[in-house]
Order: C-alpha cells, then sequence, then structure tokens
C-alpha cells in the first residue's frame, strides 16, 4: 500500500509555489475600484460620517495607534463596516482652524513592486479646491480611466483625487 501522506506533503508544496509566482499576477485595487465601493456602499459609507459628525479637534484614528485608548465602540463600528467593505483604518483630521474637517477611510494598502499604495475614500466637510501645478498630484472629476491612467503613467510618488460627489472623493496614492 502506497502512503499518501509524502504524496500530498509535495502537492501541497508545488501549490505554494505556483500561488508565491502568480501572487504579483492578482489585480491589486485602484481609485476606481474605491470609487466603485463608494457607489455600491453609500448609505454605509455616508454613516461614518454620521457617527463621527465633527468638527474634529485633534487627528484620530480607528483603529487608535495607541492601545490604551482603545474604544470598544469604535471597535465595533469598525467591525460593522468591515462586514461590507474593506476597511483598513479611518482616519480623522480637522482642517487647520477652519471649523472644517476630513475623515479618510482607508480601504487597501499594499505593496506593489516598490511602491506602496493606499487607496481610500476621502471625505471633506468643504467643498475642496486643488491648487494647479503640483507634479505629482492631481485632482480628476470624474472617477474614470483618466485619473487611473495618469496615475499609472507618474513617477513615483504620485496622489490622484477624483470627485464622486462634493464631499466624498476617491483617493490613491502610489510612494
Amino acid at each position: 500500500m502506497v502512503r499518501q501522506g509524502p504524496v500530498r506533503a509535495v502537492a501541497a508544496f508545488g501549490a505554494v509555489l505556483f500561488a508565491a509566482g502568480c501572487g504579483d499576477e492578482t489585480p491589486k485595487p485602484t481609485i476606481l475600484d474605491a470609487a466603485a465601493i463608494y457607489a455600491d456602499h453609500e448609505g454605509l459609507l455616508r454613516s461614518v460620517r454620521a457617527a463621527y459628525p465633527g468638527p474634529y479637534e485633534d487627528f484620530v484614528r480607528i483603529p487608535s495607534r495607541d492601545p490604551t485608548k482603545a474604544d470598544p465602540m469604535d471597535a465595533d463600528f469598525l467591525k460593522f463596516l468591515r462586514e461590507e467593505i474593506p476597511v483598513e483604518f479611518i482616519d480623522f483630521f480637522p482642517i487647520g482652524d477652519s471649523g472644517k474637517d476630513e475623515l479618510d477611510v482607508v480601504l487597501w494598502r499594499y505593496q506593489s513592486g516598490n511602491h506602496w499604495n493606499t487607496v481610500s475614500l476621502v471625505y471633506f466637510s468643504m467643498a475642496m479646491t486643488f491648487a494647479e501645478g503640483e507634479e505629482n498630484m492631481r485632482a480628476f472629476d470624474r472617477c474614470d480611466d483618466e485619473a487611473l491612467n495618469w496615475l499609472q503613467s507618474q513617477n513615483q510618488p504620485a496622489s490622484a483625487f477624483c470627485h464622486i460627489n462634493d464631499h466624498w472623493l476617491a483617493y490613491q496614492k502610489v510612494e
């Protein structure tokens, strides 16, 4: 009788090598995927602003960077979101002394080649305008292939925003 154990071990090892070799072939999420997440889950993303209405006085992240400041309600809210959408963390920022604020729902952070990518949905409590002439950052009126193609054509680092509506934008940074 032939023992199955070594055959299975060799097959499993081969599968791991195959997966490792093919791992980089999987398409990575982009700014367009973030816009699609918003389109599919608009109400859920609006609940982030409803749960944390601002204005924010200081920078805050959930989950907290400091475990001693972790709030169980924040953890429950993050768990609720993660049941529907990918969320790494959420940052809340005051915009200077304006009484306005920003929240950044970071969906994915990953390495692609020698570059780190951050893909987010960003909420600004006031409509944002972006300065012209910054070589490595650009805002687009729509989330379409133009935004993605520009981002992919840039020497790194580069950042792109694309408008979803007056307050929400999809964002990708490659560094």
